[in-house]
């Protein structure tokens, strides 16, 4: 069973006042520890990293797919549509995660795709203290209503609406709900 990661890397920063993606994290721009997490995964077969325009395109992941989104001002579910539609379509599911989510590791990714096989449910969305978090896995089979999504909430209008499809994934980690959108959160997130 083929997952493909869908990387969301063109979004906005507007709360960090600048690119928060190539910020310093560690030594490293921010985006690539996320990106590096789900290289380094077992079972992920593709790599997709939905960018925006003004993105500069590393030449040292050649392995993965970069989809520049020239609509990327339309919100996240634009950049949800065009990493679902660059997808091979023999995808069976698809991994979603933020590029500001640094702390994910290659473990964290290994959990949650082995719990999407052992469930049984189609959408699984890891949380922390109850609260959901990313990266979730949705099964190709709701392709086209990834393709319908609209506006700038990404999946969460498709998990709501398919709530006896989900399975919720309780991890002792907070990494799955620690994001960058300020410079504050930057300086204080623990890596």
């Amino acid at each position: 069973m083929q997952i493909v990661a869908i990387l969301l890397a063109a979004g906005a920063s507007t709360r960090f006042h600048g690119n928060k993606l190539t910020a310093d994290f560690n030594g490293r721009e921010l985006y690539r520890h996320a990106l590096d997490a789900l290289c380094s995964a077992p079972d992920i077969q593709q790599t997709i990293v939905v960018v925006s325009p003004d993105f500069r395109i590393p030449a040292d992941y050649p392995n993965c797919n970069f989809i520049v989104n020239s609509c990327s001002a339309d919100g996240m579910s634009s950049s949800l549509r065009a990493g679902v539609r660059a997808a091979p379509p023999e995808a069976a599911a698809y991994m979603i995660t933020m590029a500001d989510m640094p702390r994910i590791t290659p473990s964290v990714i290994a959990m949650i795709i082995r719990h999407y096989f052992e469930s049984g449910k189609q959408i699984i969305v890891p949380t922390y203290h109850g609260r959901n978090g990313h990266p979730v896995i949705i099964s190709a089979a709701f392709k086209d209503d990834l393709l319908a999504l609209t506006g700038d909430v990404g999946a969460r209008q498709l998990i709501q609406r398919y709530a006896k499809s989900v399975g919720h994934f309780e991890l002792d980690d907070d990494a799955v709900v620690s994001d960058v959108d300020t410079l504050e959160d930057l300086c204080t997130i623990k890596y």
